[in-house]
């Protein structure tokens, strides 16, 4: 009996939420600064990031029971436009620190990662200043091996 009044009210929920926007990218951004803010208030014991936390996590609710789509759909593809660039540059800058430790490993080659494709291309070592062609995009760049 008690999984029957379970499934009824997921069902409620399914319809409810099937018109709403839910939870997208800019939610769970929003949602991690509130979480954020509260455990910095647990550490200091300040009403302030509670309060700042508290905003946060109201607002991402908000929007995760809007029923304006298209206003909630263009608030996160701006905030995918400019946090799109951000993941790739840092995924680029761990891309360079992976390739200058295999290269510190490696006795014979260096590696070098192509600014334009990200292709990881593999140079011997000690042949002083080198010309570099990338295999994939054909861009050239000059490197110290």
């Amino acid at each position: 009996m008690f999984k029957k009044y379970i499934n009824m009210f997921r069902e409620d929920m399914r319809y409810v939420m099937s018109r709403r926007c839910g939870l997208d990218e800019l939610n769970n951004f929003i949602m991690l600064i509130g979480f954020i803010f509260v455990t910095a208030a647990l550490f200091t014991h300040n009403w302030v990031f509670v309060l700042i936390g508290a905003v946060f996590v109201v607002l991402c609710y908000v929007r995760v029971f809007s029923t304006k789509l298209d206003k909630r759909k263009v608030e996160n593809d701006v905030y995918m436009r400019y946090m799109g660039r951000v993941v790739r540059l840092v995924d680029y800058g761990k891309l360079i620190v992976k390739m200058k430790v295999r290269s510190m490993k490696d006795a014979e080659y260096v590696y070098f990662v192509c600014s334009n494709c990200k292709q990881v291309i593999r140079v011997p070592k000690g042949k002083n200043k080198v010309s570099i062609r990338c295999p994939k995009c054909n861009a050239t760049f000059i490197k110290k091996t």
